[in-house]
């Protein structure tokens, strides 16, 4: 029997066959769309969903719920194994507070990890802990070790266009026209658990070069783990990725779609880059 199991929800990008590999329980994320809630990949295709994505009179995200939680907890909890659950940043959702509330009601321990990140970096650290589960590790240490990693991990996303996050509430319609009127394209990324603007260029290819540029800075010439991100741009990220493995030490490279819970906020074809060190010890090679 498996004595610690690795909880997630679906905001972590984690490919299926990752999951499956891994072990790895995902929640669903939910989305509202048209005053209808969807989860995602349950109840909605990415292909349904951007085929329905612009001509969506309203469109935004919802955390899942506590039930929701308690559903994956208890199948779990059948089994008796102790849980970690690993989730997108509680500054960002309340999926965290909904993780918190479930795990009271469960007969095993859970231990509730807020990753302070969101998309790979997520679920790198999602996969990371499922690793350790895998090499025998406790849940206690688990945690620990996440904590350590948490603040090693990158994520920087450059949007194509500000009209999706005008949309959703996330920057105001005249800053999103104005943007639009200089062409200016935003990187964002993760501090504190809260993503934000960390810096803008004046066309989409060098938003990608910057992208990379930051990423440099950040890691130097370690060798990391790195996943290149997309929204249902799956062929643009794999020509970005030859330019991330052409600049940064990669020891494995994943490309990821980012799903429907980030593509809610910026649209399809938004690219980006997750990334931790490889001196972290665990099995991913």
């Amino acid at each position: 029997m498996k004595q610690v199991v690795i909880v997630t929800d679906s905001a972590a990008s984690i490919p299926k066959e990752l999951l499956d590999e891994l072990g790895i329980f995902v929640v669903p994320v939910g989305i509202q769309m048209d005053g209808a809630l969807y989860r995602e990949q349950l109840d909605m295709s990415l292909e349904e969903f951007y085929h329905r994505f612009d001509g969506a009179q309203s469109l935004t995200t919802s955390q899942p719920s506590p039930g929701d939680f308690l559903e994956v907890y208890e199948k779990v909890a059948a089994a008796g194994a102790e849980i970690v659950s690993v989730h997108i940043a509680g500054r960002s959702s309340g999926t965290v507070q909904s993780a918190q509330l479930a795990a009271g009601e469960t007969a095993v321990p859970v231990h509730v990890v807020d990753t302070e990140s969101c998309s790979m970096g997520q679920g790198f650290l999602a996969m990371a802990a499922a690793s350790w589960a895998q090499l025998g590790h406790s849940a206690v240490e688990i945690v620990q070790m996440l904590e350590e990693m948490r603040a090693e991990t990158g994520v920087w996303v450059a949007v194509p266009t500000l009209k999706y996050l005008a949309r959703s509430g996330k920057v105001g319609k005249m800053k999103a026209i104005m943007a639009s009127i200089l062409k200016i394209k935003p990187i964002l990324g993760m501090i504190d658990g809260a993503a934000v603007v960390v810096d803008k260029a004046r066309s989409y290819p060098r938003a990608l070069e910057r992208m990379v540029q930051l990423a440099e800075e950040r890691f130097e010439q370690k060798p990391l783990h790195v996943a290149v991100l997309h929204t249902h741009a799956k062929a643009e990220a794999e020509k970005f990725a030859q330019l991330v493995e052409a600049r940064l030490s990669c020891s494995t490279t994943i490309i990821s779609e980012m799903g429907t819970a980030l593509a809610v906020h910026g649209g399809q074809g938004m690219l980006g880059i997750a990334a931790y060190p490889v001196e972290k010890p665990t099995n991913l090679h």
